[in-house]
């Protein structure tokens, strides 16, 4: 619908997640009143896509009632927001009457496009609210910063990635340890300006900010660049009866826009966290995906930015003991995310061979051969105990 045909001052009725004030407020960019309302002769299901359920919810008709709440006296410009923000999601708009304390009202109604999603099981904003709730408000900040840069089709297309990087970002919040290094109190960043460069799968955050020195004073204004990603997880299975480790090999596109010869590298199993699953089920998922290895107890390992002075990207390392006969070695990953993966299995003395020859020029598989490497011993003893017990 044209800007042209919308009156000054709207009513809208929010079914779905919109109903959730938090996120209605990151969406308009401030708080405003609800009222209880229900729409006749609709319901509210789960929305599903190809690949399984989506964390939002569709309006179809039949059923008693829709119920929801009525939003009155939306301006202009915050139903330039709904729209941006609904539009991301192929949604278009119709005007309905709906059912408040005070009668029926016309208000403005968001609906799926025809055939765009299946409908699900039956929706509950407390099921919603508890699963996806937090996940869903932050990253609507990141949303709604992207209007006027992004396409709302470009914006759904990015809209995983946008959640994940919300997921990192909540998980950030409760951790750190500070002994040696600074602890960080309120105030001790300044953000004077910040914009989107660069919306994509990846996103590029341009700063303006200044920062506590070390000498108790704030720094002069700095301009930073950082490359925005999620957080991910990586895996070194590792065998300790056959004293075995299984990496895995694929063409990287870092090593061949740099000019490496040779953009084929050895690496742990390894992948995004995405948004509604924690770093230990990703890294359960990534195994089978890449290595078709389903994996039991998982040992937690260094936590690390590998390349903190610009990337966001946040790594949870884990080894996981596993059988590794030659038959784990083969070959793997999602023909569908363009994934052509090599598996290899090899005696822990081959992998410490490819690290001194230079072979193994990836951080994170440095990290946890390394650190398997202190605690090796330890886990074949283990192990060995067990077996004979």
């Amino acid at each position: 619908m044209g800007r042209a045909a919308l009156a000054l001052m709207a009513d809208f009725f929010f079914y779905g997640t919109l109903c959730h004030p938090p996120l209605l407020a990151a969406v308009l960019g401030r708080e405003v009143a609800m009222a209880p309302a229900r729409l006749p002769g609709h319901r509210v299901v789960w929305a599903e896509g190809p690949e399984g359920g989506r964390p939002f919810p569709l309006l179809v008709e039949g059923g008693d009632a829709a119920t929801g709440v009525l939003v009155r006296g939306l301006t202009e410009a915050d139903a330039v927001r709904l729209d941006y923000y609904e539009a991301g999601f192929a949604f278009a708009i119709r005007e309905l009457a709906v059912e408040a304390g005070d009668g029926a009202h016309p208000a403005r109604v968001y609906f799926a496009e025809a055939g765009r999603w299946r409908q699900g099981a039956p929706w509950a904003l407390a099921d919603w609210a508890a699963a996806w709730g937090e996940i869903v408000t932050e990253a609507a900040g990141d949303f709604m910063a992207a209007m006027g840069r992004v396409t709302p089709e470009a914006a759904l297309a990015r809209y995983p990635s946008v959640l994940a990087r919300a997921a990192s970002r909540i998980r950030a919040r409760g951790e750190g340890v500070a002994t040696l290094r600074r602890r960080a109190v309120a105030g001790d960043v300044a953000v004077e300006d910040q914009h989107l460069a660069h919306a994509g799968f990846f996103s590029l955050e341009e700063y303006r900010l200044r920062h506590r020195r070390f000498d108790g004073t704030m720094s002069a204004p700095i301009h930073r660049t950082a490359f925005v990603s999620t957080d991910v997880v990586v895996l070194l299975p590792y065998d300790p009866v056959r004293d075995r480790v299984l990496l895995v090999e694929q063409f990287r596109i870092a090593p061949f826009a740099r000019g490496d010869e040779n953009p084929w590298l050895l690496e742990p199993i390894a992948g995004r966290v995405d948004a509604g699953e924690t770093p230990e089920a990703a890294v359960r998922r990534e195994a089978v995906e890449e290595a078709g290895l389903v994996v039991g107890a998982l040992i937690a390992g260094p936590q690390f930015y590998p390349s903190p002075g610009a990337k966001t990207e946040h790594v949870y390392s884990y080894l996981a003991l596993a059988d590794l006969p030659d038959s784990a070695a083969g070959y793997g990953g999602l023909q569908g995310e363009g994934e052509d993966i090599r598996v290899h299995v090899l005696s822990f003395a081959e992998a410490e061979a490819l690290m001194d020859s230079g072979e193994i020029a990836t951080g994170p598989l440095w990290v946890l051969l390394l650190w398997l490497g202190a605690r090796r011993a330890a886990l074949r003893a283990e192990t060995a105990a067990r077996q004979g017990g």
